[in-house]
């Protein structure tokens, strides 16, 4: 007989609220989404339910991750604009806070995945176009030129969505 998992009896996360954990669950699978690692859904989830700017410490104590997982993180998160250093007078440590504005991190994350990704399917696409022999196979590689330029134009419009995404709000 298995056994039924219960999540108030026994949590995988002890440093986390039943709650928390599934948000963090949330955040896990948007990263792995995105193609990201595991770790940066749980960095940037705990610190979406935290009321307080977390130190690099504290997030590997609640989430079970190692200071590299967790530095790594922030950082990637930084870039994305997803996370903010906060500044405590009197502390040596760095904290981070989320940025619940969840709109500056989808545009973060266009910047940093999406876009570069293009770029290097582009490059890839012209390479593929000079070793190309034959009608059948530059047919093949024109069919992914034109899907590459179909996701290109919807950049201006996913940057267009979030910015009256924000207006609305």
């Amino acid at each position: 007989m298995s056994k039924k998992y219960d999540i108030k009896r026994e949590l995988p996360l002890p440093g986390l609220e039943p709650w928390e954990l599934a948000i963090v669950e949330v955040f896990c699978r948007a990263a792995s989404m995105l193609g990201l690692r595991k770790s940066v859904g749980m960095v940037y989830g705990a610190l979406y339910c935290s009321r307080e700017p977390l130190a690099i410490t504290e997030l590997q104590e609640k989430l079970q991750l190692s200071r590299g997982a967790c530095v790594e993180a922030t950082q990637l998160l930084s870039r994305f604009g997803a996370v903010r250093l906060v500044v405590k007078i009197g502390e040596r440590k760095d904290f981070f806070a989320a940025e619940t504005d969840l709109k500056k991190f989808a545009a973060g994350a266009l910047h940093e995945i999406f876009l570069p990704g293009i770029e290097k399917v582009s490059q890839r696409l012209a390479h593929a176009e000079k070793l190309a022999r034959g009608n059948a196979a530059k047919a093949k590689i024109a069919e992914l030129q034109r899907a590459k330029d179909a996701m290109s134009a919807l950049v201006p419009a996913i940057e267009s969505f979030l910015c009256g995404f924000n207006q609305n709000q």
